[in-house]
């Protein structure tokens, strides 16, 4: 059944209205302290029937305030019981009495209780936030209650635009009486109304409640004052025991019909906010102006989190990068070169015998046997000019890392002569292309390329030349070290035979035009000979070259590699998680922790104010929103300001590293390190990831806090401050 409050179920199952608003029974209230023990209420039994007006008067202590915050559902810690319009109150959930107070109930605190940040109309206002009411009904019921809190002349005087501390304690107190009457509930619960007002400021004050109760609302007052004793029915709260006292004036007693009360349970136990958007924008935003220390405190943390680890990330990032550029411009960063050893060199045969065990090894991905020679090539201006070329397997590791801009790798199972070319070799070939379209190597793709092998005699001397034509298959930026064009293995090594060859029986089986190996052509002759020169070892990554070089070294061999030039980009990035990164997780942690006690203090602060708030209307999700609102609000404007000077920062040092390496180029003609400005990656590639990194690490820290300030308890709140 819906907890919410509608006409109650009788026993018989019938249903019709409760006869009374408010039934308690045997109800007592204890409290524990440093002298044990102590009873404020003592089996209290009272009846409270609709539009009552009802004055429970004692002295400071007797329990007059722990009475009314039972009846305002404040505090449920009692013995006994409580009925609110027929509803068993120890029924309702935390969340289901938080609701019924919104709709129900009115409470009229004895200092007032007024937020200090708000006009004495915007106080007014305030449960009007959490109802559902169209923008329209909620003015005109403004409008009502701040007519029925200020004299016409105190209104025109624009008493509602004033602060609270810059009003009179009649009028605040009259500002506390129209809050609690603005949505018209039916019970009003005031505590000491009058207390600390001058007379006419007192006869101002009944006068308003009065007026609530003959509207139809069931008043409730626990006073002191005996200018409220003459009103209605009198109560005696004494010792902890209440009783009535006789001869009470009953006349401002009637009764009309009980109000309608549907309270529906609040979704997700409280947890979902009653606020829209707008507002929980409207009032995170002014929670984060009005304490400028701590929203500063947290810009602060936030920024330099932020721009630290996006510096961080632009220099691992850039690193990267430069090493991708690095390998695409030609250099092989993850192989290593390995000519044969002299003790293998001197074995018939394999010149590699522990090929297959390198293979295998976990940090290898890839072990190629490789021959390298020269091609001469027939130019455009007739003269031929000798060009470094290196022979390709099938699906070898290189055509993986060529950054082709035209064609592609070999075709598999042609007899064409095929050639990879480099777009440097075919500009110094054959003049820069006449077309600067978008696909300006395109028209290179098929083109055949006169290419001629010498022969040579006995005697070493060149005696002639055999004829070929390549065509070219592809079209890549940069080949690796300083390789022109590449060829398919089988195509260089009987290149390389026919060179070696002094007897003159060695031919290249081609067609008739020279482009093509002839239809079913034995190659042995010219490929089964001990060819491999070198071992290509590619690794997993290049921070496994160093230490297999090392290890090679060990074995015997005398490894080659170009990551000797870029060693420094290792030692970087090394340095960059070895320190930097122990940093990073330190201000991380820094952050999250100024995070976290930033909303623990400022919550506690505000505490009372949070409590008020509940009791206004406020829902837990309300608050909880709020407060993740106001630090995402934070965090995006810290994040922002932090990529900014990160993006600054990291542009500045890029230009600076560019201008000594162009300067250490000049004097020195070497132009390698120019790219030293790829180390600073943009900043704002990595804004998602850093992004969404912060905003993990700001709703962790604030997660608990903030769920604790979502939670706190008036009654604990207000008792505390009693």
């Amino acid at each position: 059944m819906d907890a919410g409050l509608v006409p109650a179920m009788t026993e018989e199952g019938l249903s019709e209205a409760p006869r009374n608003l408010v039934e308690l029974h045997g109800l007592s209230k204890t409290f524990s302290g440093a002298d044990g023990e102590s009873i404020v209420l003592r089996e209290i039994d009272l009846t409270i029937p609709y539009n009552s007006f009802i004055v429970i008067r004692g002295p400071s202590g007797a329990g007059k305030t722990t009475l009314l915050r039972i009846l305002g559902l404040l505090d449920a810690g009692f013995v006994g019981s409580m009925r609110l319009a027929g509803r068993d109150v120890a029924d309702l959930t935390t969340s289901d009495r938080d609701e019924l107070r919104t709709a129900a109930i009115g409470l009229v605190f004895q200092e007032g209780r007024l937020l200090p940040h708000l006009t004495l109309a915007e106080n007014i206002s305030v449960p009007l936030q959490f109802s559902d009411m169209s923008q329209c009904d909620a003015a005109s019921a403004a409008d009502q209650a701040e007519a029925f809190a200020f004299r016409a002349q105190e209104r025109a005087a624009g008493v509602g635009r004033l602060r609270p501390a810059a009003a009179s304690g009649g009028q605040r107190q009259r500002a506390a009486l129209a809050r609690a009457m603005i949505r018209h509930p039916a019970l009003i619960l005031a505590d000491e109304p009058t207390s600390s007002l001058d007379a006419r400021s007192k006869a101002q004050v009944i006068d308003r409640l009065r007026a609530m109760h003959a509207a139809g609302a069931t008043v409730v007052i626990v006073s002191h004052d005996d200018a409220l004793f003459g009103i209605g029915r009198q109560f005696s709260l004494e010792a902890g025991r209440l009783l009535e006292l006789p001869g009470a004036d009953d006349r401002i007693n009637a009764t009309p019909p009980p109000p309608a009360l549907a309270i529906r349970r609040a979704p997700m136990a409280g947890w979902w906010p009653s606020l829209g958007l707008t507002r929980l924008l409207a009032n995170a935003t002014r929670d984060l102006l009005r304490r400028p220390m701590f929203t500063l405190l947290m810009l602060i943390a936030v920024i330099a989190g932020t721009a630290q680890s996006a510096v961080f990330a632009s220099l691992v990032g850039g690193l990267d990068h430069f090493v991708e550029q690095t390998m695409a411009d030609g250099t092989r960063l993850t192989r290593i070169t390995l000519k044969p050893r002299k003790a293998d060199l001197a074995k018939a045969g394999d010149h590699f015998p522990d090929l297959a065990a390198l293979a295998a090894e976990p940090d290898v991905t890839a072990v190629v046997a490789r021959r390298a020679t020269t091609v001469a090539v027939i130019v455009a201006d007739g003269s031929s000019r000798p060009y470094p070329s290196l022979g390709l397997q099938p699906n070898d590791p290189e055509l993986g890392m060529f950054k082709f801009v035209a064609g592609g790798g070999f075709v598999a199972g042609s007899h064409q002569l095929q050639m990879i070319a480099t777009t440097d070799f075919l500009i110094e070939a054959f003049g820069p292309p006449r077309d600067a379209g978008a696909d300006v190597w395109t028209g290179f793709i098929g083109r055949h390329i006169k290419a001629a092998v010498p022969r040579f005699g006995s005697s070493g001397a060149v005696i002639g030349t055999e004829p070929l034509t390549l065509t070219v298959t592809g079209v890549i930026l940069k080949g690796e070290a300083d390789r022109q064009f590449y060829l398919p293995d089988d195509l260089l090594i009987a290149i390389d035979a026919i060179k070696r060859d002094r007897t003159g029986t060695l031919h290249f089986p081609l067609t008739a035009d020279g482009t093509s190996w002839m239809q079913g052509a034995d190659l042995k002759p010219l490929v089964d000979w001990p060819w491999q020169d070198m071992l290509h070892v590619y690794l997993k990554n290049i921070d496994s070259v160093i230490p297999k070089i090392a290890e090679l070294s060990g074995r015997g061999y005398h490894p080659e590699a170009e990551i000797w030039k870029f060693a420094w980009v290792l030692n970087l990035k090394a340095a960059a998680y070895g320190i930097v990164a122990p940093l990073l997780a330190l201000l991380t942690g820094a952050v999250g922790l100024i995070l976290f006690g930033n909303i623990v203090i400022s919550t506690r602060l505000r505490e009372a104010e949070i409590a008020l708030m509940k009791v206004l209307g406020m829902r837990r999700g309300d608050i909880l929103a709020t407060e993740v609102i106001g630090t995402l609000i934070t965090a995006t404007c810290g994040m922002i300001v932090g990529f900014a000077i990160a993006d600054r920062l990291t542009v500045a040092l890029a230009g600076q590293f560019e201008a000594s390496a162009r300067v250490a180029a000049q004097m020195s003609g070497d132009a390698g390190n120019v790219r030293i400005g790829l180390l600073f990656q943009p900043v704002w590639s990595v804004v998602p990831a850093i992004a969404a990194g912060t905003f993990a690490v700001v709703l962790i820290a604030v997660l608990w806090p903030t769920l604790r300030a979502a939670g706190t308890d008036p009654a604990r709140v207000f008792s505390r401050g009693s």
